[in-house]
């Protein structure tokens, strides 16, 4: 143009800086804006907001804030689609309290937002779980007339239901119905999705026939969020009626799906069964990729197959699949339990030499084995080594910690480490404690047992049936029945059950002492019921081992 001795105006120029923008080249778009300036243009709501927008697609949300504000200083108009380019340019980055801190400004210059502003700024409140304020953002929303649409409701529903506020969805959802908003598919694909993360799977089940009867078709995002959960639950038959329901209704199967199921037959054992499916996914055309194979690889090693899940590991190398660090921690920790020491430090190394850095999980893994199979010193040397780079150490470490040095007779050791925990900031969990007061019972020291099982309650860490079964076998070997029988009704007081192991000893010891046996009618009906059920069961299968 400028060769042909045609002036470009301003309408030509911000069309020039729209490509620019467009194809991600801000500098040269500020090249064009300083341009207009020296043509003497005066730029307008277009200049500023195509600038600004570009600048959010690249990122750079933060910079078009300052840009923003010096125009604003300077007293340049400005229009609600400029704010919400903005906004939604704050919220991508994650900075959804500069994007609410904008929206402030502007509600206190009495200039209000529109839909589209509240459908960003609660969208990006629900996605970093700040639902109050997402809430509150909704009531000023009605209260300046906006009507909230599905949108809104949606982004509100999915929020409340990652944060486990499964009542508040359900309300939230029954009112925008009651207002007469019809939910769409992203609503039902939310509940649904909520309703699963908390086990809810047959509610979920009813969502997908009450959408279908609103003539809302199941994507694949359903379908696999239901088979993920059916998968997690062991329920891989109704999962599988809903991949065929799937491929019924022309959704094709992704990556996902096909490793929800897969994940699914390794939790039940079903190698077989997950070794064709591994096969189907390459015949359909679905490349297995590392999540899949790590799926199988623990499969193998929680069937005690560790060979084949060190060929398959071997496999996904060959193909070009560089390991995550969830495949080096089952197969490390598959390796410990065979005894297979050397092999679990090697791939230990081998982590190192791929820059995979091992983290917390890894260590933990590293540890623990190292402590069950006799190396507690090796141990000790990578615990201190890890103190020593100031990285935060879990207390998962320190149980591991603890269990070894019960593991080696060392006592004090163990009771020393146990008291640094609160000096680090951490607190013992259950495990922890449970280590130590089965450390102590083998030291036949019941009474500091006992006294360890009093304050893990004290400071608000309830037992669990191991712990229970623990301090209770351990009382009964002592020929200590009182202090059983107590410690017996506490756990059926928690709904917690015996193991086989102590069921055992409670069918004999009733069988010679009328204490035990009182003890164990006195129990509530529905903890003595099943009690003495199983009592029942292994007493026959006892009697016919006999016969």
């Amino acid at each position: 143009m400028n060769h042909a001795g045609v002036s470009p105006d301003l309408i030509t120029l911000n069309i020039v800086i729209n490509c620019c923008c467009n194809l991600k080249l801000i500098e040269c778009g500020f090249c064009v804006f300083g341009e207009i300036m020296k043509r003497g243009f005066q730029p307008d709501l277009v200049t500023i907001r195509t600038l600004v927008k570009g600048m959010c697609l690249d990122g750079k949300a933060m910079d078009a804030l300052q840009l923003f504000d010096k125009m604003t200083i300077s007293g340049f108009p400005w229009d609600v689609c400029l704010y919400n380019i903005l906004i939604s340019g704050l919220c991508k980055i994650r900075k959804t309290s500069c994007a609410v801190e904008l929206h402030r400004r502007m509600v206190d210059g009495n200039r209000n937002g529109d839909l589209i502003t509240y459908i960003i700024i609660i969208s990006s409140l629900c996605k970093d779980g700040l639902v109050s304020d997402a809430l509150e953002m909704l009531k000023e929303m009605t209260s300046l007339g906006i009507s909230p649409d599905v949108f809104v409701y949606s982004s509100l529903i999915d929020g409340l239901l990652k944060v486990g506020k499964l009542t508040d969805a359900i309300n939230v959802f029954n009112h925008m119905v009651g207002l007469g908003i019809k939910a769409n598919l992203v609503t039902y694909n939310s509940m649904i999705h909520g309703f699963c993360e908390l086990g809810l799977w047959k509610k979920s089940m009813k969502l997908i026939d009450q959408m279908v009867a609103e003539g809302i078709v199941p994507n694949v995002v359903t379908f696999t969020t239901l088979i993920n959960c059916l998968c997690k639950k062991e329920k891989v038959r109704e999962a599988y009626e809903i991949f065929d329901l799937m491929i019924k209704h022309g959704k094709e199967p992704t990556q996902f799906t096909y490793n929800s199921l897969l994940n699914g037959l390794c939790l039940l054992d079903q190698m077989n069964n997950a070794e064709k499916l591994f096969e189907v996914m390459a015949a359909r055309g679905i490349e297995a990729n590392v999540i899949s194979y790590t799926i199988l690889i623990h499969g193998y090693c929680k069937s005690c197959k560790i060979d084949e899940a060190m060929n398959l590991f071997q496999e996904m190398k060959r193909k070009g699949l560089k390991p995550i660090a969830a495949t080096y921690n089952v197969l490390m920790k598959a390796s410990f339990q065979k005894g297979r020491t050397r092999i679990a430090r090697q791939l230990f190394k081998e982590m190192h030499s791929c820059d995979q850095s091992p983290l917390l999980p890894t260590y933990t893994v590293l540890l623990n084995g190292l402590c069950q199979n006799g190396y507690i010193e090796e141990a000790i040397d990578i615990f201190q080594s890890l103190k020593s780079m100031e990285n935060k150490i879990s207390i998962q470490i320190y149980s591991a910690i603890i269990d070894g040095l019960f593991r080696a007779r060392r006592f004090e050791a163990a009771q020393v480490m146990f008291d640094e925990i609160s000096t680090v900031g951490l607190v013992p969990d259950v495990i922890t404690y449970n280590i130590m007061i089965e450390g102590l019972c083998k030291e036949r020291k019941l009474i500091e047992a006992e006294k360890m099982f009093e304050q893990m309650e004290e400071n608000g860490c309830d037992p669990d049936d191991i712990s229970f079964n623990i301090i209770i076998q351990n009382f009964l070997q002592e020929s200590q029945v009182d202090k059983a029988m107590e410690f017996l009704k506490r756990m059926r007081s928690k709904n917690l059950s015996p193991n086989e192991n102590l069921i055992c000893m409670l069918l004999q010891l009733s069988l010679a002492d009328e204490h035990c046996l009182r003890t164990l009618k006195s129990l509530p009906n529905n903890s003595r019921g099943d009690l003495l059920q199983k009592m029942r069961l292994l007493d026959q299968e006892h009697v016919t081992t006999m016969t």
